[in-house]
């Protein structure tokens, strides 16, 4: 059972069959619990952290990296489904690591029919990382 209790005021209770109660102070521990065999179900190296789950994949050859990471996350939208899970696609992207030339707009990567945007730099664990592995954006976030 689980209500929302804002100031004085309380939502009734409702039944919860499956999920993580957000807020709550043991909810990172149940979300890693939760999604610990996420791991298992494809072959992209997976890092958990609180509730964050990051998929990595390497090849050195562009288009084998594309088809190779798009059916794994075939294989990721399964389980989500299997485990009544949804993906917030706004908070979802990817970045590729190279020193070589590539134009990041002609590759695809797809989930659930949904294109997963590129981008030139993430934040992960708390540092910002660039496609260049250059440590500028993150100085420079530390230097303002």
């Amino acid at each position: 059972m689980q209500c929302t209790k804002i100031g004085e005021f309380k939502s009734s209770y409702k039944r919860i069959s499956c999920g993580v109660p957000q807020g709550s102070v043991i909810s990172s521990l149940l979300f890693l619990i939760y999604n610990k065999d996420i791991t298992k179900a494809s072959s992209f190296h997976t890092t958990l952290f609180a509730d964050d789950i990051n998929l990595h994949i390497s090849n050195s050859s562009f288009n084998v990296l594309q088809t190779t990471g798009n059916l794994e996350l075939c294989k990721i939208g399964h389980w989500l489904r299997a485990n009544k899970l949804s993906l917030n696609y706004n908070k979802t992207n990817f970045m590729l690591l190279t020193s070589r030339k590539h134009n990041p707009a002609s590759f695809k990567v797809i989930i659930n029919n949904h294109n997963i945007s590129p981008e030139d730099n993430l934040k992960y664990l708390g540092v910002l990382l660039d496609n260049k592995l250059s440590w500028k954006p993150h100085v420079q976030r530390v230097k303002t």
